[in-house]
C-alpha cells in the first residue's frame, strides 16, 4: 500500500495534535527541579528551580522598582531578583515581602546570570513561600 500526500499529511496532523494534548495534559505534573545553593551552576540558566533557605537581607534598588533578597541554605549564598511586575503581584496580594527577613522560604523562580554571578529571578508571588 503506498500512502499518498494526503494521507501522510492526515497523519502527522493527527500525531500532532496527540502530541500537544499530551503535552498540556503532563506539564501539569512536571515539578520544578530543587537543589541547594552550592548545586547551582551555569548549567541550569533560564531553568526555573527552587531552593530553600533563610532570607537574610532584603534591598531596594535606588533607580527601579526593584527589589534583592539575600538567601542562604547552609551550602552557600544566592541572590534573588524580584522585578517591578513581581513586587506589583506582592502588593496586588496584599504580602509585604519584608515579612520573608529571617525567615525560612521555599524560592521558586529562574536561574540567570548577572556580572558572571548566579542569581534566581522571581515573577510573582508564588515565587517565595515560607516554610
Amino acid at each position: 500500500m503506498i500512502l499518498g500526500d494526503k494521507e501522510i499529511y492526515k497523519i502527522a496532523l493527527i500525531t500532532t495534535i496527540i502530541g500537544v494534548i499530551g503535552l498540556i495534559i503532563s506539564s501539569s505534573y512536571i515539578e520544578t527541579k530543587e537543589l541547594t545553593i552550592e548545586e547551582i551552576t551555569s548549567n541550569n540558566i533560564n531553568e526555573k528551580i527552587s531552593v530553600n533557605g533563610t532570607i537574610s537581607e532584603i534591598k531596594y534598588s535606588k533607580n527601579s522598582n526593584t527589589c534583592f533578597l539575600t538567601l542562604y541554605d547552609g551550602s552557600g549564598k544566592l541572590n534573588i531578583i524580584v522585578f517591578e511586575s513581581g513586587l506589583t503581584d506582592f502588593e496586588d496580594h496584599n504580602i509585604d515581602i519584608n515579612q520573608f527577613k529571617n525567615k525560612k522560604v521555599k524560592v521558586t523562580g529562574t536561574v540567570t546570570q548577572y556580572n558572571n554571578e548566579l542569581e534566581l529571578t522571581i515573577d510573582d508571588v508564588n515565587g517565595l513561600e515560607i516554610i
